[in-house]
């Protein structure tokens, strides 16, 4: 990833910051502008209001956040770290055809889109699998839940 930049948030603009991503994320149909130096405005396709709401509200949680191009190529490395896996469990599911992924010289890239991909559909049925357990729990009495709580990650 190396043309990526990490950004964090300072904390002497995390009050700003919150206050951006609450307006953002309150009213995200608003037709947002940008006054340029002739005093023109500019208005913010809602495409770039979308991307915008979300940098705000991770850099709100205090997190930092980094901008990726679907096609960006990882390495396995990074894509290992991506996915919160060891390096050797991301080869074996290269090698076991789980993932698509392409050979520079002797090296595996991984498109962020596939990685993406895969990653997706990993946590489809990992969520599909505990709500089975659940339901299956309180079949047999073993369990008892209004509902499987689905937080956000």
């Amino acid at each position: 990833m190396a043309d990526h930049i990490l950004i964090g948030p300072e904390e002497r603009d995390l009050e700003t910051i919150k206050r951006v991503a609450g307006d953002l994320v309150a009213n995200p149909d608003t037709n947002y502008v940008l006054v340029d130096e002739q005093h023109s405005e500019v208005k913010l396709p809602p495409t770039l209001v979308r991307v915008l709401m979300e940098a705000a509200r991770q850099l709100a949680k205090g997190n930092s956040v980094s901008i990726l191009h679907y096609e960006q190529e990882l390495t396995t490395q990074q894509a290992a770290d991506l996915l919160q896996v060891s390096r050797p469990y991301l080869i074996r599911l290269l090698e076991e055809g789980k993932i698509r992924h392409h050979l520079v010289g002797s090296h595996r890239r991984i498109r962020l889109g596939d990685l993406l991909d895969y990653k997706s559909t990993r946590d489809s049925l990992r969520t599909a699998n505990i709500r089975e357990m659940v339901r299956v729990s309180e079949s047999l009495g073993l369990y008892e839940a209004d509902e499987f709580d689905e937080r956000e990650p």
